[in-house]
């Protein structure tokens, strides 16, 4: 055996190190993983509130930061803080309650941690201003809207959600 060939490390070593090295395939989205489901969730009950731009980006193979980011823009602090009550309060009945809130005061950028997804609740213009989306822009991207909310595959993941809009308010009903 030449010099060489003993510095060199044998198929076995290298498989081994590949495999260690090498991400597990993660479902595209929509998926049926809890993440994405809160993500989608999440998503949602935004919409309710008329969060506008929402999208999902999926970080699971970019960073272990969270699994998902939900990005939501509100064109008031008044209706970024609305949105904010309002998912949180969504969650209750699944039993789901963010670890950290940050930026509730002024309602320009809030953020709910959810470990797995992390919801960024901002005015068009921070948004525009640090730009997550670029940050981000080798995560996959789900564009989530009224469309998609109303679609079947939603509805089967998600059976107890009515599509936003579909039903008129208490408020409206005469």
């Amino acid at each position: 055996m030449s010099e060489d060939q003993k510095n060199q490390p044998d198929e076995t070593t290298v498989s081994a190190e590949q495999s260690d090295t090498q991400e597990p395939q993660r479902p595209a989205m929509p998926c049926t993983e809890p993440g994405f489901l809160l993500a989608e969730r999440i998503a949602f009950h935004a919409l309710e509130l008329k969060g506008e731009d929402l999208l999902i980006l999926d970080l699971r193979t970019v960073s272990d930061v969270c699994d998902f980011f939900v990005l939501v823009s509100g064109f008031a602090d008044v209706q970024v803080k609305a949105i904010s009550r309002h998912v949180r309060d969504s969650l209750v009945p699944v039993k789901q309650k963010p670890v950290g809130i940050e930026g509730e005061g002024d309602g320009r950028w809030i953020l709910l941690d959810y470990v797995d997804v992390v919801v960024h609740l901002l005015k068009p213009e921070v948004r525009e201003y640090y730009q997550l989306e670029r940050l981000w822009d080798d995560a996959p991207v789900m564009v989530v809207d009224e469309d998609h909310f109303n679609s079947d595959g939603f509805k089967e993941r998600h059976p107890d959600l009515t599509s936003p809009g579909a039903n008129p308010s208490p408020t409206s009903a005469g």
